[in-house]
């Protein structure tokens, strides 16, 4: 019960005692009724001499009448008073019996939440300090299924090689951000690929970007900028994978791959210090590189942001749409609007360098890093383009076609 309707309650009980009270001791002292009159009154009566006068007599009887009324209404009154103080402290003694047990039921909770809070913070804080000691070596000790529900909760996911990524299931991968990162090759010290001449596959190609840098346009196109550091706004998506290139190796040890397919290509955006964020399309489509067994660089195409469909807020798009602003008729041809209104979807080119660190012979399998300089969008023609440096560790697996 409310402490409202307990005090409505409490009020009524003292208004019912008090008017209880009232009415018995009027009924007391009423004239016309001799069931509760006291033994004084009855013996007066009858001691009365018998010639005593009658008015005497009845004075008499009022008298003590009067006298009994007040005493027993000082009674009830007095009764009523110390129930309705009774009724009134024990909702309180009750409300603060229950107020103290809530206290103590929270403190205990709040004990037990901060404990457990600092031990998850002791163990995050240990984690992100040194995530490879905590978690490198698990798979390879404990078996995968133990690596994947420590890595669980991990601050930040471990690395894997391909197979102990394979031997994963969805609900074991779910959550650990082993999905957007790349295999390594574990328990060997080579650092080059000696292959025959020949054609070969490059499968399961992957590049896992690990830092994002921006460079500015030159306000008056003759300023050189530097490459800002970037926060990257989302979340683990940005990872190509699952690309398929052919390997030609020449008899004097020279690579030209060709990229075919795969997931190589992802939106990206990251954002500037002064707030402005830059969206772009990492990717390596069409890639063309050449080089040898240690490293090779090569060229590729960044196609537009927004594709021919898109609509702007206005509703104009390059291949469907209106060709201009349809509140702002009179000026659709001016200058100042011709690049909002005229939509640009061609594509561009970006550079990448690769690096080989460490392979496999027995596997084929390759690993190293990489570093892309591509265009950003470009707001279907109407913005400049910014510089994007990509940075990160690349895998792959080279067999024979």
């Amino acid at each position: 019960m409310s402490q409202t309707n307990m005090s409505s309650v409490v009020a009524a009980v003292a208004v019912v005692a008090v008017s209880l009270g009232v009415t018995i001791g009027v009924v007391a002292s009423s004239s016309t009724t001799s069931l509760y009159a006291p033994a004084a009154v009855r013996t007066v009566t009858r001691a009365a001499p018998a010639v005593a006068p009658v008015a005497s007599n009845m004075r008499m009887a009022a008298q003590a009448q009067e006298q009994f009324a007040a005493e027993q209404q000082a009674t009830y009154e007095q009764a009523a008073a110390e129930e309705a103080q009774y009724y009134a402290q024990a909702p309180q003694a009750q409300q603060n019996w229950v107020a103290a047990a809530l206290f103590a039921a929270s403190a205990a909770a709040g004990a037990a939440f901060m404990a457990m809070r600092n031990k998850a913070s002791s163990a995050y804080e240990a984690i992100r300090e040194d995530p490879e000691a905590a978690f490198g070596n698990v798979a390879r000790t404990a078996g995968v299924t133990a690596a994947s529900a420590a890595l669980a909760g991990s601050a930040t996911a471990a690395s894997l090689t391909f197979d102990e990524i394979n031997s994963l299931s969805y609900m074991e991968m779910k959550g650990t951000g082993l999905s957007n990162t790349c295999p390594i090759i574990a328990d060997s010290n080579e650092s080059r690929l000696n292959l025959k001449a020949g054609n070969y596959k490059l499968l399961n190609m992957c590049l896992e970007p690990s830092s994002f840098q921006v460079k500015p346009p030159s306000p008056d196109g003759k300023t050189v900028t530097e490459f800002e550091k970037t926060k990257l706004m989302t979340r683990l998506t940005y990872t190509l994978d699952g690309i398929r290139a052919d390997l030609a190796v020449g008899g004097d040890g020279s690579w030209n791959i060709q990229e075919l397919d795969g997931i190589d290509y992802a939106a990206t955006t990251v954002q500037l210090s002064g707030g402005e964020r830059v969206p772009f399309l990492f990717t390596i489509h069409n890639l063309a590189a050449k080089g040898d067994a240690g490293q090779f660089l090569g060229q590729f195409d960044v196609a537009s942001y927004r594709g021919a469909t898109f609509l702007d807020p206005k509703g104009r798009g390059a291949a469907t749409g209106y060709d201009n602003a349809v509140a702002l008729p009179a000026a659709s041809d001016t200058e100042e609007l011709a690049k909002e209104n005229t939509k640009n979807v061609a594509g561009s080119v970006g550079t990448i360098a690769f690096k080989v660190a460490k392979v496999n012979a027995e596997t084929g399998e390759v690993a190293g890093v990489f570093e892309s300089i591509q265009p950003s969008d470009t707001d279907l023609g109407s913005k400049v383009p910014k510089d994007i440096k990509t940075s990160g560790v690349w895998y792959g697996q080279i067999s024979p076609a």
